[in-house]
């Protein structure tokens, strides 16, 4: 009887040990960034030729799915259970592109995996993409920040070195009102962006009809 019962024994024990090996920490939550079209249909007074928006280079701690949020003294952190789609930089690169598509200064408009040479280059470092709770708000402020540089592809030609910002607080110290807020602060920036690329590209001739 011994000699029965300790395989089935063995048995028993393996099987329960599934139930240890599973685990009950929650799947973390993910977010994805994209602003509303804009309200009325872009009147710009030029369309340019073919823009390449390459990826934002990212600040200290940002180039990340994480979602970060910065504390008093300095420190930096992350939200716990949640991360966007993608890393930072590419969140921010893809809205950047379907800002300026939708701004209609240009022709097309390509994010930097595209093949095609392009008449302007669009180059921006990231600097803040975060939620900061150093205020005495009692809710984090949004805080997003590009430094970006536009010039002509062919020739290197620098026509616009500029910054551009966007802040918006939270309604509450909740993840749902943050990732509204940094809907909202990006926004701002994107808005913003397309001002400081119309006025960089008003001296420009108007293109033939290659690029």
């Amino acid at each position: 009887m011994r000699r029965h019962a300790l395989p089935w024994l063995a048995l028993t024990l393996l099987a329960g040990c599934g139930s240890l090996l599973e685990t009950t920490i929650p799947a973390p939550q993910t977010y994805v960034l994209r602003l509303p079209p804009p309200a009325a249909a872009p009147t710009p007074t030029q369309t340019a030729g073919s823009l390449l928006v390459q990826r934002p280079e990212a600040g200290p701690g940002l180039d990340s799915e994480r979602i970060v949020l910065t504390r008093s003294e300095h420190r930096f952190d992350f939200y716990a259970e949640s991360m966007w789609a993608a890393p930072a930089p590419e969140i921010v690169s893809s809205v950047v592109v379907d800002a300026l598509r939708a701004s209609g200064n240009f022709r097309a408009v390509f994010d930097d995996h595209s093949p095609y040479a392009p008449r302007y280059n669009l180059r921006c470092g990231l600097r803040r993409f975060e939620a900061d709770y150093t205020g005495d708000k009692g809710v984090p402020t949004v805080q997003v920040a590009l430094d970006c540089t536009l010039g002509r592809h062919r020739d290197r030609e620098l026509l616009g070195n500029f910054v551009v910002e966007g802040v918006s607080d939270a309604s509450e110290d909740r993840l749902g009102a943050v990732i509204a807020a940094f809907h909202a602060a990006t926004g701002i920036a994107m808005e913003a962006l397309v001002v400081q690329v119309r006025g960089a590209l008003a001296s420009e001739t108007p293109p033939a009809a290659t690029p």
